[in-house]
């Protein structure tokens, strides 16, 4: 004998264990949660109702925790076509129905009975009583009646399964699915002191959920590092996100190696709701962080200015030392008149390990003009050498150390033949020349290159 259905939805969801929540910054999550059925002997029917919208069907799994072997599962369906006007109608063709149009000045409108046919984008098409076929505009329509009940509505997105059970009892089932439109993303804020020689750095978690689903009291996980989702991913996946719902939160958002990426665990339930964004504490501020200012003029970037940087070191002694997630870095420096916090810059930072240098392009120099010349040129078969000068002023009221960044082709062999100022080789392609320039004063660089091929 069929059992009853056993229907789950967001009351009975709210007195169960919390769920389990793993976010990926690839816009999907892994879902991880505990229900209890009251199964009867025999065949059940089961029906979560409160899950997301944007689930993945194909990586639903469903546990029986106390005694496994009990129960088994002998089918699996997900019921996504929710009740509207069309998936209604179309429910009804070959139905009677009355349709009530609408009506425009003196018209009052009239009352279609009839069957109904067919229904194209959304639009009945009815033949009435008298026989005549009446293709209908949605727009003209003020109300349908349906002369018979509509079986099988579904009004929000159900999971439902077919298990039979070897005794009449309480199960705890383990539900696990992954869904879509769920992301999240990482922004920090560096506040520099006067003389941006020291910094203090707090970083921030934004979850975006836009999976059709809200997640109360939610164990929250995050994964960062991009993971791969190929044509096999669904059974040796849904493996690993097992794993990773069962692990119990750890301390603060503590962070992790895990496989191949970091995980970031929040210490405390959050309730993350249905179509909202929450933003949290990712790490707690690193105060007095010490930092360094660059200046930089490269003229494959830019011929006019001078790049205004600011870099430091992600390490234990600077109060850090942790991987930090790829995001945007908001720089800021008070105002020394009333300790205001003004916007001075931002840059984005890729996935960052610990030990690294975090180095935050903020703008231009105002007080640091180049001005570039090119002194000579010469050019014979696979060689070219030319002569270079950069002229440096620099306005402020104290001395600048200006780095100049010579760039050359990747197919090219050069060298640097003479100089006024030393530089150093920082990779393949370029050359970086070190040069001071004192307080409302101008340097001026002279270089020669030397290029074959």
């Amino acid at each position: 004998m069929l059992g009853c259905p056993v229907v789950l939805g967001r009351q009975e969801s709210q007195r169960q264990p919390p769920v389990s929540l793993t976010v990926y910054n690839n816009d999907f999550a892994v879902v991880s949660q505990l229900r209890p059925v009251e199964f009867e002997k025999g065949l059940n029917t089961i029906k979560f109702t409160d899950i997301a919208s944007a689930i993945d069907p194909a990586t639903v799994g469903l546990e029986f925790v106390n005694t496994p072997a009990s129960v088994s599962i002998l089918e699996q369906s997900y019921e996504y076509d929710l009740a509207s006007m069309d998936s209604i109608l179309m429910r009804c063709i070959g139905k009677n129905i009355t349709v009530v149009l609408k009506g425009s000045g003196a018209d009052t409108g009239r009352v279609l009975t009839g069957t109904l046919l067919a229904v194209v984008e959304n639009n009945p098409v009815l033949k009435s009583q008298e026989g005549k076929i009446e293709i209908l505009n949605t727009d003209s329509i003020e109300a349908i009646t349906l002369k018979e009940s509509v079986q099988d509505l579904v009004t929000q997105p159900t999971l439902v399964w077919l298990v039979t059970a070897g005794e009449k009892g309480r199960q705890l089932c383990r539900l696990t699915y992954m869904t879509a439109k769920m992301n999240w993303s990482a922004d920090y804020s560096a506040v520099v002191n006067n003389d941006q020689s020291k910094l203090d750095f707090t970083g921030w978690v934004t979850i975006d959920n836009r999976s059709g689903a809200a997640y109360e009291n939610a164990g929250i996980k995050l994964i960062a590092g991009q993971v791969r989702r190929g044509p096999e991913r669904l059974e040796r996946f849904k493996g690993r996100a097992l794993a990773l719902a069962e692990e119990m939160a750890a301390p603060a958002f503590e962070e992790r190696a895990f496989a191949e990426y970091h995980l970031y665990t929040l210490d405390r339930p959050a309730t993350i709701d249905k179509d909202r964004s929450k933003r949290m504490q990712l790490i707690d501020t690193a105060m007095a962080v010490p930092a360094a200012n660059l200046y930089i003029y490269d003229r494959s970037v830019n011929t006019r200015s001078v790049q205004a940087k600011i870099e430091f070191e992600n390490r234990k002694e600077n109060n850090l030392g942790i991987p930090l997630p790829a995001g945007t870095v908001r720089v800021y420096k008070k105002d020394r008149l009333d300790e205001s916090l003004q916007f001075i810059g931002e840059d984005q930072i890729n996935h960052l390990p610990k030990n690294e240098k975090v180095t935050l392009y903020i703008g231009s120099a105002f007080d640091i003009k180049p001005e570039y010349t090119l002194l000579d040129s010469t050019e014979q078969r696979r060689m070219r050498r030319q002569g270079h000068k950069v002229e440096l002023r620099n306005a402020k009221a104290q001395a600048v150390e200006v780095f100049v960044d010579e760039k050359f082709p990747g197919h090219v062999n050069w060298t640097i033949e003479q100089s006024t100022h030393k530089y150093e080789k920082t990779d393949a392609r370029t050359a970086r020349f070190t040069v001071k320039v004192a307080a409302d004063s101008t340097s001026v660089l002279e270089y020669t290159a030397l290029q074959t091929w």
